[in-house]
């Protein structure tokens, strides 16, 4: 990259930056994805969909140029509503943010083109609170003021071209019933569903999220219940050994075994 395209992009975004918002870019649909973790927290990923006039189009390609641009300057550069944290809360904030912008795909009969922008963090704090259901078995209940999406007289509501994805833990049952919303996708049946990805779709209209209602239980097979007994008794064997209990233990036991060889070399055993 030559000098002068160093210093144009500083300009070209602190030009955005003041502006606020940038006329050009339009948003057209938002996907968030949330993977549990057996902890109860969370990876998300945000996928924002914009429409970008030719005008804005030099814009867009400087800014893919810089590795540094945090969230709220992408925000500011291209005035996108969409473009910010939605799984947010006093008890959880976004850890180990990465953001991926991806070159413009030019639309075929119309001078524009779509932008398409991912983030990805992880929650500090769990999003899913946990209990015990029973023998091996964990339940996890989505805490719903994580959410953060657009609130409305009634409520919090997923706005339209928006898409909410949950996805649960292996080995998981969610009784869709009592779900609520219900998902669009998979739809409630007379038995718990035992899928791993459930959808919101509000690309025909708003979809109300208060209250909101989605709990899943996990349960845990024999084997792997084995193997993580064993692996909890080694780490705590591990950490015993390098503690100082453990080095005097070490010590003891090389005395011990030093005393025994002498003793048997004089055989007096």
């Amino acid at each position: 990259m030559n000098k002068g395209i160093l210093l144009l992009v500083p300009m070209l975004f602190a030009l955005a930056a003041a502006a606020e918002n940038v006329t050009g870019f339009e948003d057209y649909s938002l996907v968030v994805t949330i993977t549990a973790n057996p902890d109860g927290t969370a990876h998300v990923a945000e996928e924002v969909q914009m429409i970008v006039s030719a005008n804005v189009y030099d814009l867009y390609k400087d800014s893919l140029r810089s590795t540094r641009l945090t969230v709220d300057d992408w925000r500011k550069t291209t005035g996108s509503q969409n473009l910010r944290y939605h799984i947010l809360s006093a008890t959880t904030s976004p850890n180990n943010t990465r953001i991926f912008p991806r070159p413009l795909e030019p639309f075929q009969f119309v001078n524009k083109s779509v932008a398409v922008i991912t983030l990805e963090y992880d929650t500090s704090g769990p999003v899913f609170t946990m209990s015990e259901a029973g023998p091996r078995k964990m339940a996890y209940s989505f805490a719903p003021q994580v959410l953060s999406f657009e609130n409305s007289p009634e409520g919090q509501v997923l706005p339209e071209n928006s898409v909410l994805i949950i996805h649960t833990l292996p080995n998981s049952k969610v009784d869709v019933s009592k779900t609520f919303p219900r998902p669009t996708s998979p739809e409630a049946g007379s038995a718990p569903s035992t899928a791993t990805t459930y959808t919101w779709n509000a690309t025909g209209g708003a979809i109300p999220f208060t209250p909101f209602d989605f709990s899943f239980i996990t349960e845990k097979t024999i084997d792997a219940e084995v193997n993580e007994y064993f692996n909890a008794l080694q780490t705590k064997t591990t950490e015993l050994l390098f503690s100082n209990y453990g080095l005097l233990l070490a010590i003891l036991a090389i005395i011990f075994l030093a005393l025994f060889f002498v003793l048997k070399q004089t055989k007096t055993i």
